[in-house]
């Protein structure tokens, strides 16, 4: 059993609603770690873009992308990593495949979506309108699900349907999520209606709710997400285009001429990047064992 995964069933269970770290490699994973969340959240699009510099809807990237950053990151933090693999793949083997690939480098929950995924240059706009059939997607999900090894790892189903589809049809289909025997529902996009939305699903399923874009008026109402069991909460990619951002405007300046002490309130103190390498608790370790004369 994965003690990531079952931390993270813990937080599933509740109470409360817990914030995910906006992670995107293991650089920011040790110093969300250093920082003290206690689940990360890895994106497909910005695992993409970090690992490929590839928007998300061009369709150069595979499987194999994604075990590999999420191998990277769990080498550096101890810390759930929740990481979403867009659709898992077309076949039963290919879900399986991932499944277990994962499992392999500890990811404490898997989350797929059931929006298609782009298969050619230029095909990716309006992607998330076009959701897989309900019946299909369950049966991707029932595939995961008997993929694992490890009954702890998390399947959370990801669905656009809130936002796609009308309010009935959408909760028919979160319905056979749910039957599907999932651990939890992850909703993406469901804003201004946020509050009615997630009650609405609540209404139908029982299951923990993964939540994008809580306002902070709902984040402060923990009556209300307890009630109707919204136990994460995403926050988009926020971190990745500040760290972009920051990279990018520090090199302009320094190829222009500028001086390099005027960058100085941007950069992290020493005590911040000793604890994010380490170095103390490698240090005690080795004066701890070393090697005989």
């Amino acid at each position: 059993m994965s003690l990531r995964s079952e931390r993270l069933r813990e937080v599933l269970r509740g109470p409360g609603c817990l914030p995910a770290a906006p992670i995107f490699d293991p650089l920011s994973a040790r110093i969300a770690e250093v920082s003290g969340w206690r689940v990360c959240k890895l994106a497909g699009s910005v695992a993409k873009a970090t690992e490929l510099c590839l928007p998300d809807g061009v369709p150069l990237s595979n499987a194999t992308d994604i075990v590999e950053i999420c191998r990277r990151i769990n080498r550096v933090i101890e810390t759930s990593l929740m990481v979403d693999v867009d659709d898992a793949g077309e076949t039963p083997l290919q879900v399986y495949r991932l499944v277990r690939d994962l499992e392999e480098v500890d990811v404490a929950a898997i989350e797929i979506e059931d929006n298609l995924v782009p298969r050619e240059l230029g095909s990716a706009e309006g992607r998330h309108s076009q959701l897989i059939p309900t019946d299909e997607q369950v049966d991707k999900l029932k595939t995961a699900l008997a993929a694992r090894r490890d009954a702890s790892t998390v399947i959370i189903a990801r669905t656009s349907a809130l936002s796609e589809l009308p309010l009935p049809d959408a909760l028919r289909r979160i319905e056979a999520y749910a039957g599907s025997g999932v651990d939890a529902l992850m909703l993406p996009g469901i804003a201004p209606k946020t509050r009615s939305l997630i009650e609405a699903v609540h209404e139908v399923t029982d299951l923990p709710l993964c939540v994008v874009g809580l306002t902070q008026e709902m984040i402060e109402d923990r009556g209300y997400l307890e009630r109707n069991a919204v136990r994460i909460r995403y926050f988009g990619q926020p971190v990745y285009g500040m760290a972009v951002k920051t990279i990018h405007d520090s090199l302009e300046h320094l190829k222009a001429g500028g001086r390099l002490e005027e960058l100085d309130s941007l950069r992290a103190k020493p005590e911040l990047l000793n604890a994010i390498t380490r170095s103390g608790e490698l240090a005690a370790w080795s004066r701890a064992h070393p090697f005989s004369s």
